[in-house]
């Protein structure tokens, strides 16, 4: 799914969140939102999922005005960096709650339902847990299992925040490849939210550098290291 974002602008009270932003992002593409904290990154990602809605612009999902669907109505799929398992659901029942929420007419039968679990815990490398509990877990376990409940429902797009941020170095580089297999296995348009530079040139295909609200500049990892295009960036990159 192609995505544009035009002229898109949020403010809280007085604070800027997004002076107008403009980007357009190729159906299939990996995409890192890369900047500090307060860049506006996670609004962005928040008005992509329809969680926030803008004051100012649109958001096209391949040319058609999007801006004001529900999130139930974008079909994206959502990772966090809290996980946001439910505790009380075995991993089974956490990846098939998406489908099982749907209305009946749309609800896929229980064998359905069940083949696409299985299908999706071998997908995250972890066949033989779902009948586990999230507190008997590791957190890349986790993570995985968010992973593949944001996958169970056929979403549009892929939008993750700070998705390896609770994990240690050595976890996070091996779930930051199981992703980038995932998106090439799926084709998804894929959005994640970092504000690590090495997460980002690692892992995306185009990566957008924020700052106080603004885009500073778009292009693939290798140019933005080689060209950075204004002093921030700069400064960032280097750090």
């Amino acid at each position: 799914m192609n995505i544009d974002i035009d002229g898109i602008a949020k403010e809280f009270g007085t604070t800027t969140a997004l002076s107008p932003v403009s980007l357009q992002i190729p159906s299939g593409a990996l995409v890192a939102l890369l900047g500090p904290s307060g860049s506006g990154k996670t609004t962005l990602l928040r008005i992509l999922g329809g969680l926030e809605f803008p004051d100012r612009g649109r958001v096209l999902f391949d040319g058609s005005d999007a801006t004001h669907l529900s999130v139930q109505d974008r079909r994206a799929g959502f990772v966090f960096q809290s996980y946001a398992l439910f505790r009380h659901m075995t991993v089974a029942q956490n990846i098939a709650y998406g489908l099982q929420a749907r209305p009946r007419r749309q609800r896929p039968s229980a064998p359905q339902i069940e083949a696409r679990v299985s299908d999706l815990l071998h997908m995250i490398r972890l066949p033989d847990i779902g009948g586990r509990y999230p507190s008997q877990l590791s957190g890349g376990q986790r993570q995985r299992v968010a992973l593949a409940r944001a996958l169970a429902i056929d979403p549009r797009m892929l939008l993750l925040d700070e998705p390896f941020g609770a994990l240690d170095a050595k976890v996070r580089k091996e779930l930051r490849q199981n992703l980038r297999t995932i998106h090439d296995d799926t084709g998804l348009t894929t959005v994640f939210v970092t504000h690590d530079q090495d997460e980002a040139m690692a892992l995306a295909d185009m990566v957008v550098v924020m700052s106080m609200g603004r885009i500073e500049q778009v292009g693939h990892p290798q140019e933005i290291r080689a060209a950075p295009s204004s002093d921030f960036v700069r400064e960032f990159i280097a750090v």
